[in-house]
């Protein structure tokens, strides 16, 4: 578990491009580009879910429309 501050910044930009690409990697095909780094992390691992815009984005992407990026 981690904690943040209020008055920290949140995760610098290369940590998050980081972290996108290993989603990516992981899910073997690309997120939207119109999604950033950030979305594409909290998406990609379940940790929110998609908004309906993204959802309608995402179509039946990716190769299990069933993950946990598609949850209600």
């Amino acid at each position: 578990m981690t904690a943040q501050p209020p008055d920290v910044a949140g995760r610098p930009a290369a940590d998050l491009a980081g972290s996108g690409e290993l989603v990516e990697r992981a899910a073997g095909t690309a997120f939207p580009a119109s999604f950033s780094d950030r979305d594409t992390l909290l998406i990609g691992t379940g940790r929110r879910a998609a908004a309906e815009a993204e959802r309608a984005e995402l179509g039946r992407w990716p190769r299990d429309p069933g993950g946990p990026w598609l949850a209600a």
